[in-house]
Order: structure tokens, then C-alpha cells, then sequence
């Protein structure tokens, strides 16, 4: 879960402070890169696409408003700029895939074997989720994956808590069933 930023640093950043400003990306980098990675399954169309919601965060912070969550607003920035990116790429979910644990350093102390075999499970569970609908990707990453409450997906997706319980249900049995059918153990 991630937690809000205080809006004193929002506001010396919209005045120009640009360690204020840094202190806002290290604190929402992490969340946006993995929420990117899991809707475009790529780690550097990941790294690109948080770059440019930083970019687009520095030029628009003067329109931010309090009332709203940063997190949702980057979120919703960070959607439409994965979105667009598939758009314009006719993007194939089928590139070369690194687990998020492997790229933020979080090595598995295990087998070469049993590597290979996380790796295979891996690749196959991202599979899984670019299968989704565009609707039930987000509220899967965002609940599932990311692990946030229902309440803040909720707010992140606009969408209400019994949308969010159904398009969640959906897309657990989506994935179940994509695995089910293609995994060979």
C-alpha cells in the first residue's frame, strides 16, 4: 500500500523546488514502475512510461488539486500514458519478460533449476494478466498484485466497490483458467 505524500511537499514542488519535487518521485517510483510493469509486461516500456508521468507531473504540478490523491492522479496519468503507448506501438505482450522481484533486486536464493522453473511461472502469470480486459487488468494489479485496499482502487479506477468485487472476480478466474490451460508441470 502506498502512503500519501504531505501536501506542504506538493506545494513547494508546484513552487518550483525541485528537491521537493525529487522527494515526490522516490516516493511514488516504485508503485508507478510496478503498476507499469504488470499492464505492459516490459521493464523498459515500464521505465519509459514512469519517466514520461514524471515529466508530465513537472510541466502540469500547477494544475494539481489538493482534493485529489496524488497517487490517484498519477495513477490515472501513468493508465492513459500505458494506454496510449499500446496504441501507438500495436504493443505484443509476448517480448522479453523479467520478473518484477529480479529487476528492483530481490534475488531468489534458490536453485538454477528451480529459478528456471520461477521464471517459466512467471512469464506465464504475466501472460495471464495481458490477457485481462482493460478494466479488469487495472483492478487486478491494483488489489492483487499491488495489494491495495478496495477502497483505494476504488478511487483509482473510479469505479465503485461492487464493480471492483466483479471485474476482481472475473479476472481471478480468467487467470486460473489461462493457467490451468497452459501450464505443463
Amino acid at each position: 500500500m502506498i502512503s500519501q505524500i504531505d501536501l506542504n511537499l506538493i506545494q513547494q514542488a508546484q513552487r518550483g523546488d525541485r528537491q521537493a519535487f525529487r522527494q515526490m518521485v522516490m516516493h511514488y517510483q516504485r508503485f508507478l514502475y510496478a503498476v507499469a510493469f504488470r499492464y505492459l509486461g516490459n521493464a523498459a516500456d515500464a521505465e519509459d512510461a514512469v519517466q514520461e508521468v514524471f515529466i508530465k507531473l513537472w510541466k502540469n504540478l500547477s494544475a494539481y488539486r489538493s482534493d485529489v490523491k496524488m497517487s490517484t492522479w498519477l495513477y490515472r496519468i501513468l493508465v492513459n500514458h500505458c494506454l496510449d503507448m499500446q496504441k501507438k506501438t500495436s504493443y505484443q505482450s509476448e517480448r522479453s519478460q523479467l520478473s518484477v522481484e529480479t529487476i528492483l533486486n530481490h534475488p531468489d536464493q534458490s536453485s538454477p533449476l528451480h529459478e528456471l522453473a520461477q521464471s517459466e511461472l512467471t512469464h506465464l502469470y504475466q501472460r495471464a494478466i495481458n490477457q485481462l480486459s482493460g478494466m479488469q487488468k487495472m483492478i487486478y494489479v491494483l488489489r492483487d498484485v499491488e495489494d491495495l485496499p478496495s477502497g483505494e482502487v476504488c478511487q483509482l479506477v473510479n469505479v465503485n466497490e461492487d464493480q471492483v468485487k466483479s471485474n476482481l472476480y472475473h479476472a481471478r478466474k480468467k487467470i486460473q483458467a489461462y493457467i490451468k490451460e497452459h501450464y505443463n508441470d
